[in-house]
């Protein structure tokens, strides 16, 4: 058995937390607080990634309508835009650069927020559903690896995490998005 592999990425991602820049802290605290101002408007959260990303939105989604800690909280208004009926009817009528875009179309309203996943910050059907989050009026926060790519100069809120390995990433963001998930809730309780 190649124990290396686990030691190397358990290295990886602890360096990668441990050296993170205190500016994406505040980008963090960016995004709960919009996310909050949004949910007491009576607005929702949508919220789409690709593959792990997409595990990841959907994931959150539970926390925000189930709960984190407080378990006697009303649900919070959240859509995953990964549902596979829509996703493979999309990807089939208009091609999958589509899927997102379309769910923000027909499900965003001014004032919802949309959290988006994407580890590289260059995927297209992420970057498509941001641009079309701007022209609905929607906040945008977007959580990407180091770089950001094309996403980091088009959301209103970046969230980045210290790494551009695939896996670190998904981890960390998986993580960060429950302390803002748990943010939320305290703020709202």
């Amino acid at each position: 058995m190649n124990t290396e592999i686990i030691k190397k990425d358990y290295q990886l991602l602890t360096d990668a937390y441990a050296s993170t820049d205190p500016k994406m802290l505040e980008s963090y605290q960016e995004a709960a607080r919009i996310t909050e101002e949004a949910i007491v408007a009576g607005k929702k959260v949508l919220l789409c990634g690709n593959g792990g990303s997409a595990s990841t939105a959907s994931h959150i989604t539970n926390d925000f309508i189930s709960h984190m800690i407080n378990w006697e909280r009303e649900g919070y208004p959240a859509v995953a835009l990964t549902d596979p009926s829509v996703l493979t009817a999309i990807s089939n009528d208009y091609g999958y650069e589509k899927v997102f875009e379309r769910q923000v179309n027909a499900l965003g309203k001014q004032g919802d927020v949309l959290w988006a996943f994407s580890t590289s910050g260059n995927s297209k059907n992420i970057i498509l559903a941001v641009e079309e989050a701007k022209r609905k009026g929607l906040k945008t926060v977007i959580f990407t690896g180091k770089g950001g790519g094309k996403l980091k100069d088009m959301c209103d809120v970046w969230c980045p995490v210290n790494t551009e390995d695939l896996i670190a990433a998904e981890a960390m963001h998986l993580y960060i998005i429950h302390s803002i998930a748990k943010v939320v809730e305290a703020d709202l309780a």
